[in-house]
């Protein structure tokens, strides 16, 4: 009897093995279940300082809502504090060819960044790329 489990079990495991997996390739790429949406804990409020061309920085804080929605706090740090505080709330949206990216609505320009693990990272809006540089374009989950 506990032969015959014992070749049950193993033959049911090597079915399971062998069974037919869609095979990628350039042309067929294999869908991956496990996106940014659906694996990482998206939700909630990052921080940091983005570069500025005619500043000291841009501290940003991006607050992303369960519902999809935003809540953008850019402040300008100039000599001059105060003067450049700008606050946008709007919708964004999970980027349907890539899914690791999350797309801001027209209210903040369309911006783009990338979905990562207790971060965010300021992207190419056009092509959602890394931008080249050494600056800094990441924003820290609080």
């Amino acid at each position: 009897m506990k032969k015959l489990l014992v070749a049950s079990l193993f033959a049911a495991a090597f079915s399971v093995a062998c069974s037919s997996q869609p095979v990628e390739t350039e042309s067929n790429p294999v869908p991956d279940a496990h996106t940014a949406e659906m694996a990482l804990d998206w939700n909630g409020t990052y921080e940091g300082v983005l570069p500025c061309a005619s500043c000291e920085g841009i501290k940003t804080t991006l607050t992303l809502n369960n519902d999809k929605t935003y809540l953008l706090k850019e402040v300008y740090l100039t000599n001059k504090p105060g003067q450049n505080n700008f606050t946008t709330t709007g919708k964004f949206e999970f980027d349907a060819q890539q899914a690791s990216l999350i797309r801001l609505d027209e209210k903040a320009d369309k911006r783009v960044f990338f979905v990562g693990e207790n971060m965010l990272e300021a992207r190419d809006a056009e092509t959602g790329k890394a931008i080249e540089g050494n600056m800094n374009y990441i924003l820290n989950k609080k």
